[in-house]
């Protein structure tokens, strides 16, 4: 076969490489690689500098000599680019992320190259309705509905300041602290609060402070821990000089209908329990619906065996491993701790990466079969989502998705896929 450009001949052989993966043989010969060679040199001479000549004057053969480097890597750049572009178009190839380029052979005749790329996998669907799995049954129990009551009681309470005892277990203190490590001052803080409390990670802290009154200071002395986050504290002894300024004790509201009405929101207690009843009810259910979304999704992969190309796998890993390290950053995580775990991190999400990318993968294919489309309202529906999601108006949403044509194309696969899901789980067990 070949393509007809300026005269250019391309020779365009194809062949299987790894899985998901072909290796295209192109050779360039004929007048295009000499037709590059006098587009650049046409371009260069408008505009070089060259001594003993006055701008655009010098002669080719002077430029030639001059520009020579430059001249070959410009122009087996634009040729290898142009000259895989059309073998992919004429042989109709879809593939994924860049080509590599290898075993180049360029003189002023000829060039010739292999580019190796990575294509989507050969899909025989097998079996994508009837798929079986379990719902998991959304109950509430009264303990959980407590529970929920306990935590509203937390967010209500209120701190007493306490003048008639000194500090005890369970009591919180506001103190001035300064830490010492070796002699050497490390960390001096001003109104920080302390609960008292038996059981805590820096052992002995609270009880020694345990009988101590307003306005009186106590040194404290404890050993951080060998894996202590700060690795130039661990396994150290730190001195605290403590200056005691208020003990507070936090006292919890009744569970009556003053709380419900304290929250703003409700006249009863009856009220409030029903509404946090319906609340764990809706997060189960969502629970419930996503695990038994998840299981027919490996049910899916497991019936429907599919490749999962290493570059597709290896682009949706670092997007996870990048969430993944944002919400441990977010979390205050320390950089060289996160630094530390990533290998793992990797390691862990390896398996998640391939899963999804196989999944991708099969939504497409019954998108395709079953004639699935993303709909005008569909895409409306989204902006719509996203609006209330980063409270923006509909309009400024719209507009974005119109004028990022990448971000739009991305948000109708979404929606293709979740179609898709939807026409899974509608036709399973």
């Amino acid at each position: 076969m070949q393509l007809k450009e300026k005269g250019l001949g391309v020779k365009v052989s194809v062949k299987d490489g790894g899985p998901c993966e072909k290796v295209l043989s192109v050779a360039v010969t004929g007048d295009m690689i000499r037709d590059e060679y006098n587009e650049f040199f046409q371009h260069l001479g408008r505009e070089a500098k060259v001594p003993g000549f006055r701008p655009g004057k010098a002669p080719r053969e002077v430029l030639e000599s001059h520009f020579k480097n430059e001249a070959r890597e410009r122009v087996l750049e634009r040729l290898i680019s142009r000259s895989f572009r059309d073998a992919i178009g004429e042989k109709q190839i879809e593939f994924f992320g860049r080509p590599t380029i290898r075993g180049v052979e360029f003189t002023d005749d000829k060039l010739a190259y292999e580019a190796l790329i990575e294509v989507p996998p050969p899909i025989k669907l097998k079996k994508y309705k009837g798929l079986a799995a379990t719902r998991k049954a959304v109950e509430v129990k009264p303990e959980e509905v407590n529970e929920s009551l306990e935590r509203v009681r937390e967010t209500l309470a209120k701190f007493v300041a306490v003048e008639d005892r000194p500090a005890a277990l369970g009591d919180f203190l506001i103190a001035d602290y300064r830490c010492s490590i070796e002699g050497k001052e490390v960390e001096n803080r001003t109104d920080d609060w302390f609960e008292l409390r038996e059981e805590e990670f820096l052992k002995g802290f609270s009880t020694q402070l345990v009988g101590s009154r307003p306005t009186e200071e106590k040194e404290v002395r404890i050993h951080f821990p060998e894996n202590f986050g700060r690795k130039e504290w661990a396994g150290k002894e730190g001195i605290f000089q403590v200056k005691v300024k208020e003990i507070k004790t936090k006292k919890l509201p009744e569970l009556n209908d003053d709380l419900a009405k304290e929250t703003g929101e409700f006249q009863s207690l009856e009220e409030l329990r029903g509404r946090l009843e319906g609340q764990i009810k809706e997060g189960k259910a969502r629970e419930s619906e996503t695990e038994y979304e998840s299981a027919l999704l490996e049910a899916l992969v497991k019936e429907n065996p599919v490749e999962a190309p290493k570059g597709v796998v290896e682009r949706r890993l670092s997007a996870l491993l990048d969430a993944t390290v944002q919400s441990l950053y977010r979390r205050k995580l320390r950089p060289e701790m996160i630094q530390k775990e990533l290998p793992a991190l990797r390691d862990k999400l390896q398996p998640e990466a391939e899963r999804e990318v196989r999944v991708s993968f099969l939504l497409e294919e019954i998108a395709k079969r079953e004639s699935l489309k993303a709909e005008p309202d569909d895409f409306d529906a989204k902006y719509k989502e996203a609006a209330a999601r980063h409270r923006q108006s509909e309009e400024v949403v719209k507009k974005y998705y119109e004028e990022h044509t990448e971000a739009k194309e991305a948000l109708g696969i979404q929606i293709l896929h979740e179609k898709a899901i939807q026409l899974i789980k509608d036709n399973a067990k």
